[in-house]
């Protein structure tokens, strides 16, 4: 093994060259392993950082190794820990859930293009919205203005020929109220479908300028970015299909390491090293139990009592 693949995963190049083979080749397999998710988080970090947050390059690429350096820890961690149940159980909690947020960024910048689009839709569907619901709100106050109006031309009417209101067919002064009255919800009418019209203009004047000159995706945050993905892959078949498989690809990368930790077994320089520590623990049971034993209590104080100077 190279010195670098042996401080890559934190084994000493004097120790790693006393091991057998199939040491050699798990210790290999988890610096090769480890060097992936790193790698990913790099790369997707950097690109999320100067992408979507507009950070310049040097900041970005601080954001990158820091980062990587964090998964790194964390990934060392993973291969530290021993083996056993639970052990096993948060390692691959743990990887989990890094593989998933991995495998999330990854997507966001290999479905970098299909987001910028939904943000448009979705961005489009907000702005005809917004209009549609003044205009609908309008629609019915023109209703309204409508239906006053005829109810009160129709008093006027009736009340002209005589068949309600005072029973007498004239135009007098209760006619000429009435029918100021039905005027004024006329105008209000008018006025009720002139503000329809403008609000229709304004719907298409916004909606022109829109496809003219759409505003541009790059200032969606990262989750409105996550929030796009879903719902393009909600909406289409085939792409929640490639999302699917990307996404699964991107897993497996960032589980390597919990794959490979879990794949190797015990090697014989493991069972050396376990009988070496039971030897040195047995050794230091030992020795306590010499030392607080009650014959080396007795032994002892005979000692000391030769070591008392004589009278």
């Amino acid at each position: 093994m190279s010195t670098y693949l042996c401080r890559i995963v934190g084994e000493s190049p004097q120790r790693a060259a006393r091991f057998h083979q199939s040491t050699v080749r798990r210790t290999t397999a988890f610096a090769i392993a480890i060097h992936i998710p790193v790698i990913l988080w790099a790369l997707t970090s950097f690109v999320i950082a100067a992408g979507i947050f507009h950070l310049n390059t040097l900041s970005a690429a601080v954001v990158g190794l820091v980062c990587a350096g964090l998964v790194y820890l964390v990934e060392r961690i993973v291969l530290a820990t021993p083996k056993g149940w639970f052990i096993n159980i948060s390692r691959l909690i743990i990887g989990v859930v890094i593989s998933i947020l991995g495998a999330s960024t990854v997507d966001l910048v290999i479905f970098d293009r299909e987001i910028s689009e939904q943000l448009q839709r979705d961005g489009e569907a907000r702005l005809v919205a917004l209009h549609d619901t003044q205009v609908q709100l309008q629609v019915a106050v023109v209703a309204q203005k409508k239906i006053d109006w005829f109810k009160a031309h129709e008093a006027a009417a009736c009340e002209a020929n005589g068949t309600c209101g005072s029973r007498v067919r004239s135009v007098g002064p209760v006619y000429r109220e009435l029918a100021r009255q039905a005027d004024l919800l006329h105008r209000d009418f008018s006025g009720a479908q002139d503000r329809l019209t403008q609000l229709q203009a304004q719907k298409a004047k916004a909606l022109d300028q829109w496809h003219s000159r759409p505003p541009s995706a790059d200032r969606a945050g990262l989750l409105a970015r996550v929030q796009a993905l879903h719902a393009y892959t909600t909406a289409n078949t085939a792409a929640q299909v490639a999302w699917i498989l990307f996404f699964v690809l991107i897993l497996f990368f960032e589980l390597m390491v919990v794959l490979s930790k879990m794949v190797f077994g015990e090697t014989v320089d493991d069972v050396l090293d376990r009988m070496r520590e039971d030897i040195s623990r047995q050794k230091a049971q030992e020795y306590v139990n010499a030392i607080t034993s009650p014959l080396a209590l007795a032994r002892s104080m005979i000692d000391d009592v030769y070591r008392l100077p004589s009278v």
